[in-house]
């Protein structure tokens, strides 16, 4: 294939995959700078046109008119047979003048009394207007054909027709041919429009070449943008060269690329988590039931052999029921059944549940919640959500530590006034976590320590399960924490003052 047909042939390609007109973006930006340029365009043609035709008739208006003062001048002191009447109205105009200006003088019986040879027959009176209400003459644009156009005015005046005769009304017509410049005037709106239409091609021509080759680097991104795969997800778009338009848009890309690399990991991790949790207690299960069909055994150990069956289901049944919990979770429009609870009766109530548990790993349990706090939740998952916390609370703290339950109203949710939420905390004096552990520690399938977690049972999923939970009430989370220490993890829950009125 030779060159300039290999060339045509990528271009049509290149165009059809990003776009023809009218969803081109080049095609929209080319036809808003084209539009944009006619506007301008023609405002400004239109604005040195009317100049013009104003000019033109400003002359106009001033030439019949300075003519009728000159005529009746005249007639105030000569008669209408004068030669200094008759010189004004032949006064012959020069070979060149641009307009025809004639004269016509009345009688009052309508009889013509006096005219400037070449007088259009057509202009009779009726093609001059009245006086105007404060005597001014009154100047009419008439048109007799499509190319010959008059402007007229008229002035009654008294005169005499002879030397010595009586003063008698009289009326001056005049009238100025305006054919050269109308001409002259349609010869500029045609040119105008030429030349109009010609730069708004030229512009939307213009316009899309400019906006195919700004749009260059945009190609190029979306070029690499689908060479990255699911298995190439560490890749990232080159942002040296791109204009600041791009920029931003290439580091939200690579962002989203982060948290897509991140979310396939934690996804891979939890698979890997999921597979290593269910093999264990099958395996068990299975080598149990495997020894225990053996060979004939007595009763007991029969039943030795099926309750350690059933604990190893029951931890596969608590893991099943954990993983759909939380996909429920992240339903956003979960329903939720809503009522207004006592904040300290909450807390009050879990330390009561706990209070064996701490009791027995030796931590002082206690709660700091002034009365008539009230919030807006569903009680089963407030409950769900602050035994989590508890119970990694008291995990984590060792013989003689606090663990310490709170609830005092916070700063607003959103708009929302102050007290409209309740800050509920559980804070322990614990191990700590690791500050570089903080900022997934309520991500799904995270372990700060994943051997000392798999060793107490957990999944992993219990924190991700708080945060599900606040959220569907329209709150947040947070969590601090020092080494040696303690954490401290709060709820910003919406207090019940916030409920929206129904």
């Amino acid at each position: 294939m030779s060159p300039p047909h290999w060339w045509g042939g990528f271009a049509l390609r290149r165009l059809r995959q990003y776009g023809l007109p009218p969803r081109s973006l080049a095609a929209r930006m080319a036809a808003a700078f084209a539009l944009t340029l006619a506007l301008i365009l023609l405002a400004a043609s239109t604005w040195v046109y009317w100049g013009l035709n104003a000019r033109m008739m400003q002359e106009d208006r001033e030439s019949v008119l300075r003519k009728l003062d000159t005529a009746v001048a005249v007639l105030r002191s000569h008669a209408a047979d004068s030669d200094e009447l008759r010189q004004e109205a032949y006064l012959p105009l020069p070979p060149d003048a641009p307009r025809d200006l004639f004269l016509r003088l009345r009688a009052a019986d309508g009889r013509v009394l006096l005219q400037t040879p070449g007088f259009n027959a057509a202009l009779d009176a009726a093609r001059f207007d009245a006086l105007q209400a404060n005597g001014a003459p009154s100047l009419r644009k008439v048109q007799l054909h499509h190319d010959l156009h008059f402007l007229t005015a008229m002035l009654p005046v008294m005169g005499r027709l002879s030397a010595g005769a009586p003063l008698q009304p009289m009326r001056i017509e005049v009238a100025l041919n305006r054919s050269t410049e109308s001409h002259i005037l349609a010869d500029y709106r045609l040119r105008l429009t030429v030349v109009l239409l010609t730069a708004i091609l030229v512009a939307a021509a213009a316009g899309y070449v400019i906006a195919w080759r700004g749009l260059r680097p945009l190609r190029h991104m979306a070029d690499a943008a689908r060479d990255i795969g699911a298995q190439d997800l560490h890749r990232r778009l080159d942002t040296q060269h791109l204009p600041d338009e791009l920029h931003t848009l290439a580091l939200s890309f690579n962002a989203t690329l982060q948290r897509l690399e991140e979310s396939f990991g934690r996804i891979s991790q939890f698979s890997a988590d999921i597979a290593h949790e269910l093999r264990t207690p099958i395996s068990n299960l299975w080598g149990e039931l495997e020894v225990a069909l053996g060979r004939p055994r007595e009763p007991g150990q029969y039943r030795e052999a099926l309750e350690s069956a059933v604990e190893e289901c029951a931890r596969l049944s608590n893991m099943i029921q954990a993983l759909l919990f939380l996909a429920q979770t992240e339903q956003p429009d979960a329903a939720l059944r809503l009522e207004r609870l006592d904040a300290a009766y909450e807390l009050n109530a879990l330390a009561e549940f706990f209070d064996a548990a701490a009791a027995e790993a030796g931590v002082r349990l206690q709660v700091q919640a002034a009365s008539g706090l009230a919030l807006r939740a569903d009680r089963m998952l407030l409950q769900r959500a602050l035994v989590n916390l508890i119970g990694n609370a008291l995990a984590h703290t060792p013989a003689g530590g606090v663990v310490t339950l709170s609830a005092q109203p916070c700063a607003a949710l959103s708009t929302q006034a102050q007290g409209a939420c309740l800050h509920l905390e559980v804070a322990d004096t614990g191990c700590g976590i690791a500050a570089e552990h903080l900022p997934y520690l309520f991500d799904r399938f995270y372990r700060a320590d994943p051997a000392r977690s798999r060793s107490r049972g957990g999944l992993g999923l219990g924190l991700a399960l708080v945060r599900n939970i606040v959220r569907l009430h329209g709150g947040g989370v947070g969590a601090a924490s020092s080494m040696g220490q303690g954490t401290r993890v709060w709820l910003d829950w919406p207090a019940w003052e916030s409920a929206p009125q129904g």
